[in-house]
């Protein structure tokens, strides 16, 4: 049998959903046959690029499908691609294939329904719980439909229990030889061009109040003399404001450029605020791997992972708790360095390849 995971995602990006995508089927792949079907963007992919962008184990198998004449990806591209992607299915069942599906979306309610009635088998793969009603109207026709379900937390498993459902917890994970280098903070900072006595936090990930960066503004202001650094994508509430001068916004990064800004650190931040965008972020895992200490948000989800033995948990949604955890790290080295390498050392049970492994178990077992 033979597994197509289908998703709207442009092949060529380097943004961390694509990299958590291409991880997760890749390692699936290295113990099940699974192909990803996805809209034909471009007319020229370079795969080794995207291999090597990624950090992937293995190239995984492709199908591009044309998506009428839309170039690019989006909502609409999105809901259209099920038309392509239910053909697709109808000749696959037409040529007697046996096969699974696999999605990660509830824009691909049409798809799912046509599997449901053509009686292929499919696995929905959820990072949050589902917020509007037509968002949540059409994750309950997926998951009612699913063969199975995947979860990234066991905060989120307790949502998915009223479909009675076999439910898989499936943490995010991440690539540790990404993050193996003999490269040490002063060395890093002197590639990116920072000061080697300052202290330095950083984070990594959409600069954004859904996930909570007001809060390291207000940290920031508590804290004048500890530079702030914000890693990711920009959103428009914070294109345009007056920020504190301790503060910089560096932008969306490369994948492959991130472990050495993070290693640049003395303090790495993650002030998720209550709420349902707020689960377990794949750079949760990359912070771990990092060997830098970490402040985060006492969060449900975060904390099944990060505990008072290997970060410094604090209250959400407090520029003041978030800076109190920023002191403690930076006034009490040994300390840090003890948290630091006892989440190195939890992180090695996070891998693409466990989690691969334990995802394509669950499927054999309820296929």
């Amino acid at each position: 049998m033979i597994g197509y995971y289908f998703h709207n995602m442009d092949v060529r990006s380097t943004r961390a959903h694509v990299t958590q995508i291409l991880n997760t089927v890749a390692s699936i792949g290295s113990e099940l046959p699974i192909h990803m079907v996805l809209p034909k963007y471009h007319e020229k992919i370079d795969f080794d690029m995207i291999k090597k962008n990624h950090d992937l184990p293995r190239t995984p198998e492709f199908v591009f499908l044309r998506n009428f004449s839309i170039q690019k990806s989006g909502i609409a591209a999105f809901t259209l691609f099920n038309v392509p992607a239910i053909l697709f299915l109808l000749r696959k069942k037409i040529s007697g294939e046996s096969c699974f599906l696999y999605f990660r979306s509830s824009f691909f309610v049409p798809t799912a329904i046509i599997a449901r009635i053509l009686n292929i088998p499919f696995f929905y793969e959820i990072h949050r719980k589902p917020i509007g009603w037509s968002e949540r109207w059409r994750d309950y026709i997926m998951s009612t439909m699913a063969k199975g379900i995947i979860v990234i937390s066991n905060y989120m498993r307790e949502y998915y229990l009223s479909y009675k459902k076999e439910i898989l917890v499936a943490h995010d994970a991440v690539s540790l030889k990404r993050f193996v280098s003999t490269i040490g903070r002063d060395e890093a900072r002197k590639s990116l061009g920072l000061s080697y006595r300052e202290n330095i936090c950083v984070y990594a990930g959409t600069v954004s109040k859904l996930k909570g960066i007001e809060y390291v503004i207000s940290a920031a202001r508590i804290l004048p003399k500890v530079r702030f650094l914000l890693v990711g994508s920009i959103s428009l509430e914070f294109t345009n404001i007056n920020l504190p001068t301790n503060v910089k916004l560096l932008g969306r990064v490369e994948q492959k450029d991130l472990p050495q800004i993070l290693r640049a650190a003395n303090v790495l931040l993650l002030p998720h605020p209550r709420g349902e965008y707020s689960q377990s972020p794949m750079k949760l895992f990359e912070y771990m791997a990092s060997g830098v200490p970490i402040v985060t948000s006492r969060l449900p989800s975060i904390s099944e992972v990060l505990n008072d033995r290997n970060a410094i948990l604090v209250e959400p949604e407090s520029g003041d708790a978030l800076a109190k955890g920023i002191k403690r790290v930076l006034d009490d080295n040994d300390h840090s360095q003890v948290i630091a390498k006892k989440a190195y050392n939890d992180v090695q049970s996070f891998t693409w390849e466990k989690r691969g492994v334990a995802i394509t178990e669950f499927i054999k077992k309820n296929i």
